[in-house]
């Protein structure tokens, strides 16, 4: 009667040790989805707004830097071809979003602009004003998404449904990427126990990095009490990329060498989410001063030479 609950025991261990493989590869490709998308609704904002004066290019430089430490020490540590190929894609994203933002800031000169009309054209804003009339000048447009129908439809369309589909994809990926047969060789993709101090040194630097970056993103929304041409969405998709990435590791195994191996990229990853909260908060607060006051101001707008 003991050998038979002893290998019952063995039968659900077994058993429980593969779903939580299975559930820590599929929070490992939804993360992937969630950087792959990353960057796009911050270089679509730009792009339509013909500004970077959003964005501080500090953050941008310093996440630019932690990326690279990355991927020198995932080449080092001789990691997996999908980490390197991975960390390779997040420096070159990081490069075209720095590109841009330092394009924009820098070297793009926008049309003369002759009143409110150009304005808007070119910078997909709704009026400028004194404050003397600002409320005067709320557009139809904004009026009309004050409305609870077309907030909430807004939202779902804006946010909703592109968080739900990177999910839905890096689902569907993991079973596109691992067929029933390759799940008892997942363990042997386990980071050797024996990870040089390199590579070690070159994480926890670039968790130093992503730890800081933020932290001028957060200054400069806080100093112009705006996040105008600020991706909401680009936050939303780290967060959920930082989040899977963190479960697929603490799910992946609950050995204590194997925590304190990943523990550099467990802090970069989580700590981040932490500062995104903040960065919510921000939107959640300046947003609701430059609806209540119903414009955009053009000093608010043209980008600041000056300002990283």
């Amino acid at each position: 009667m003991a050998a038979v609950l002893s290998s019952a025991d063995a039968l659900s261990a077994d058993s429980g040790s593969s779903f939580r493989l299975t559930l820590s590869g599929i929070f490992g490709t939804i993360s992937i989805a969630c950087w792959v998308v990353l960057l796009v609704p911050q270089l679509v904002d730009q792009w339509k707004l013909k500004s970077s004066a959003g964005v501080s290019l500090l953050f941008l430089l310093v996440w630019f830097l932690g990326d690279i430490a990355n991927l020198i020490g995932a080449v080092w540590a001789g990691l997996l071809p999908k980490v390197v190929a991975l960390a390779v894609w997040f420096c070159f994203a990081d490069a075209i979003e720095l590109s841009s933002a330092i394009y924009y800031r820098f070297f793009y000169h926008p049309p003369a602009k002759n009143g409110p009309s150009d304005f808007e054209s070119a910078g997909g804003l709704l009026a400028v004003s004194s404050d003397d009339d600002a409320t005067d000048d709320i557009p139809l447009d904004d009026l009309a998404e004050e409305s609870p129908s077309g907030a909430h439809s807004s939202v779902w369309k804006e946010y909703v449904l592109p968080i739900l589909g990177v999910i839905i994809i890096g689902i569907i990926g993991y079973f596109f990427t691992n067929s029933p047969t390759d799940s008892s060789d997942d363990s042997s993709e386990e980071p050797d126990s024996s990870l040089s101090v390199g590579p070690q040194i070159l994480g926890y630097l670039s968790a130093l990095l992503y730890l800081t970056a933020r932290i001028p993103q957060i200054i400069q929304n806080h100093r112009k009490k705006s996040v105008h041409g600020l991706s909401l969405l680009f936050f939303m998709f780290s967060t959920a990329g930082n989040v899977t990435y963190a479960a697929q590791i603490l799910l992946f195994s609950s050995d204590s060498r194997y925590i304190l191996l990943n523990l550099s990229w467990l802090l970069g990853s989580l700590g981040t989410v932490f500062q995104d909260a903040v960065i919510f908060a921000q939107f959640y607060i300046y947003r609701e001063k430059e609806h209540g006051a119903g414009v955009i101001r053009l000093e608010d707008e043209l980008p600041s030479r000056d300002e990283a």
